[in-house]
């Protein structure tokens, strides 16, 4: 992106600094939290971290902060380990916002190219795949049921839910419920379809 100086030049803008690795395991576990109990406090985030499936979120956190600090080896090495201890393969380039949230990690699959936005929902045996060299983004408030696969170049838009075992090959709106293989929307938040 081109920014305006005020000496009337245009110059690259900077990169948007990403969030702090404390910061993203702290949206996380409070969404945890919030998803679990309701709401959210200091103690039940802690609560959460016991939890099933916060290991593998704080590996992944763990290993995207030593990728960014191009630490790689130390990267890669936090990425087996989290495949050995929690059953779960997140690529090392696969991005996620805040408020990250994997219920059960064993079976969890995400390609490396992956693009997430915030408050995402991934249930176990999960597999979001490329296929052809292009791999699926999602938006924010996504959730995705146990077993659900998204696979190739898909758009997941944003507040569309999952259902278990569906299989998503073709783009999702906004607001999507979608269900079954291949997966087809039921319902559009605000009306059927």
């Amino acid at each position: 992106m081109k920014l305006l100086t005020d000496r009337f030049e245009l110059v690259e803008a900077p990169e948007p600094r990403p969030a702090c690795l404390l910061g993203n395991l702290r949206a996380d576990l409070r969404a945890k939290s919030i998803w679990f109990y309701g709401r959210a406090s200091a103690r039940l985030s802690l609560r959460m971290l016991c939890s099933d499936g916060s290991l593998c979120t704080v590996l992944y956190r763990l290993m995207r902060a030593l990728k960014r600090w191009r630490l790689g080896p130390l990267a890669a090495a936090v990425y087996k380990l989290n495949a050995f201890l929690t059953g779960a393969v997140i690529g090392r380039g696969a991005e996620f916002g805040p408020g990250l949230i994997i219920l059960h990690s064993v079976g969890l699959v995400v390609n490396t190219a992956v693009k997430g936005g915030s408050d995402i929902i991934l249930e176990s045996g999960v597999v979001i795949g490329a296929e052809k060299g292009q791999s699926p983004s999602l938006g924010d408030r996504v959730f995705l049921g146990a077993g659900a696969k998204v696979i190739g170049g898909v758009r997941i838009g944003t507040e569309v839910r999952v259902g278990a075992n569906a299989v998503v090959v073709d783009d999702l709106p906004d607001g999507a419920t979608a269900v079954g293989i291949p997966a087809k929307v039921v319902k559009v938040r605000g009306g059927a379809r």
